[in-house]
C-alpha cells in the first residue's frame, strides 16, 4: 500500500512545506467569496498537517486511501470536528456535501491515469454545495523538470535519499525515496518506496473543470495571489461551484 512504511515519516520529510501558509491561504479565499463552510472536506489527508489545523473552525470530513496515513492522523488530532474515511481520490464518494473541498500537497499529481483525474474533479464538483469552493495544488511540469536527480538529507532520526526521473514524453514523474530510520544506537532500518506523480497542462485542467461545471476558475502561484509563470513549481487552483 502506497506510504505504507512511508506514512511514520512523512510530517519529518514533508517540513518544507508550509502548512501554515496553506491554511491562511484557504482562509483568505474563503473571506474574500464571503463564504462561511458548515462543513468541509479534505481529499488525500495524509497524516493531517492541514487537517489539524482547519479542524481549529470548520467540522471537517477528510479522506485518504492509506490506511497508515489515517492511522496516524487520528492518533494526531483528537477533535470532535474531524470525522476520517478511507476512500479513492478518483470517484470519490463522501458521506455528505460540503462548502468547501481541499486538496494540497500535490495529491492529485498523483493520480496518473487522466479518466480517473477527470472522475476527481467530477466527484469534486458533485460533493459540492451550490456556491461552494474548490482549493487545491498541482505540481508543475516545470518544477518535474527541475528537480535534482539526487538529493540527501538527513531530519532528525531519518536520512534520506530521494531520487528523481522525469519521463517527458509520458509526463510522469517517478520518485525513488530509500530511507532510513534510527531505531537505535545508530542501528538503521532502510525502507524503500517509489511513487508516480503526473504534470497536467494547465490549460487542459481548466478546460476540464469548465466543461464539469466549475466557474470563476482562478490560478495562483503557490498560496500566494501572485499571477503564475513559466518558473511556478506549484499551481493553486480555485473554483467555484
Amino acid at each position: 500500500m502506497m506510504y505504507e512504511d512511508f506514512a511514520y515519516f512523512y510530517d519529518k520529510l514533508m517540513y518544507d512545506l508550509d502548512y501554515e501558509k496553506i491554511y491562511k491561504f484557504i482562509k483568505e479565499v474563503l473571506g474574500k467569496k464571503s463564504l462561511e463552510p458548515m462543513l468541509v472536506l479534505e481529499m488525500a489527508c495524509g497524516t493531517g498537517a492541514l487537517t489539524e489545523k482547519i479542524t481549529r473552525d470548520y467540522k471537517v470530513h477528510a479522506f485518504d486511501l492509506s490506511e497508515d496515513m489515517l492511522s496516524v492522523c487520528e492518533n494526531k488530532i483528537r477533535n470532535k470536528n474531524l470525522k476520517l474515511f478511507k476512500q479513492n481520490m478518483a470517484g470519490f464518494s463522501a458521506p455528505s456535501n460540503y462548502d468547501a473541498i481541499f486538496s494540497v500537497g500535490d495529491s492529485l499529481n498523483y493520480v496518473t491515469d487522466e479518466k480517473d483525474f477527470e472522475s476527481a474533479l467530477k466527484s469534486s464538483y458533485q460533493h459540492l454545495n451550490e456556491d461552494g469552493i474548490f482549493i487545491f495544488d498541482l505540481n508543475t511540469e516545470y518544477k518535474f523538470k527541475n528537480i535534482p536527480p539526487v538529493t540527501v538529507d538527513e531530519v532528525d532520526d531519518v536520512l534520506y535519499i530521494w531520487e528523481n526521473i522525469y519521463d517527458d514524453g509520458k509526463k510522469l514523474n517517478t520518485y525513488g525515496v530509500n530511507f532510513f530510520r534510527n531505531i537505535k544506537d545508530n542501528d538503521y532500518k532502510r525502507f524503500y518506496e517509489e511513487h508516480f506523480e503526473r504534470a497536467y497542462d494547465l490549460s487542459f485542467v481548466k478546460n476540464l473543470l469548465e466543461e464539469i461545471g466549475f466557474c470563476e476558475i482562478e490560478v495562483y502561484d503557490d498560496y500566494e495571489f501572485k499571477d503564475v509563470k513559466e518558473t511556478t513549481s506549484r499551481y493553486t487552483i480555485i473554483a467555484r461551484r
